[in-house]
């Protein structure tokens, strides 16, 4: 329970240095402007194409531009994690603190999804007007959700991962971003391959090819383990770059 406790404790204080500045504030409206213009434009497209459905021209763009949104913002809000203790020269006092490395991975990590979740929250309100006007497909909507999150999770461990690796947090943010454009680029590549099984390979490494179920309705398995493996994978990096300063 102790554990527990460490990571929550970590977690908030990290939470409260978010919220006590400006970064989340600028972020969240920044993110719900774009996504309530995107939102009215998708509106616009439905109501003079009747021929497509409210999926097909309003929730499927929601939830896509989303995630490409995320692939800005999620670096800029990893950024500071491991930065900030390096910049203040705190980060050798929080390792030998009574914290294990895997605790103060976890509550950092935990901090950043619940800012990502408190931005994704404020998008609950596009369903609910879809609901007023007659739509009711919440099966996708909430395996959209679902999607959303675990592909926005990686990006996060993504940036800490990287966070630990530099004390520069511009020089953080470009790399996270860097990297997640060219998983989005891999992914895309993959189309225009002429040999299948790399083509198939090449596809199952980029993450936007695991999103696609989920906004299409279903929770598929291979990409829930897909994205289980890559934030396991990025947070064991993590645990390693921060046992290295031991040495």
């Amino acid at each position: 329970m102790s554990a527990i406790f460490n990571i929550y404790f970590l977690s908030r204080k990290e939470l409260k240095s978010y919220f006590l500045s400006p970064l989340a504030y600028l972020l969240s409206a920044f993110f719900i402007f774009l996504m309530g213009w995107i939102f009215f434009h998708s509106l616009l497209i439905s109501k003079e194409n009747y021929t497509l459905s409210l999926t097909t021209s309003v929730i499927r763009p929601i939830f896509g531009n989303m995630n490409f949104l995320f692939l800005v913002i999620a670096p800029l809000i990893t950024m500071r994690l491991f930065t900030e203790e390096k910049r203040d020269h705190t980060i050798d006092l929080l390792l030998s603190s009574k914290l294990t490395h895997l605790q103060i991975i976890l509550g950092k990590f935990l901090a950043a999804i619940v800012v990502v979740l408190f931005m994704i929250m404020l998008t609950m309100i596009f369903p609910l007007i879809l609901a007023i006007a007659g739509y009711s497909d919440w099966p996708m909507i909430i395996t959209s959700y679902i999607g959303s999150i675990l592909n926005v999770m990686a990006y996060l461990a993504l940036g800490i991962f990287i966070s630990s690796l530099t004390e520069n947090q511009i020089v953080c943010a470009l790399l996270t971003f860097c990297v997640l454009i060219f998983l989005v680029i891999v992914s895309q590549s993959a189309n225009i391959m002429s040999n299948f099984m790399l083509a198939q390979i090449v596809s199952y490494i980029g993450l936007p090819t695991h999103l696609i179920p989920f906004t299409n309705g279903a929770i598929d398995i291979s990409s829930t383990v897909y994205y289980f493996s890559f934030i396991a994978f990025f947070l064991f990096l993590t645990h390693k770059v921060l046992d290295s300063r031991k040495w």
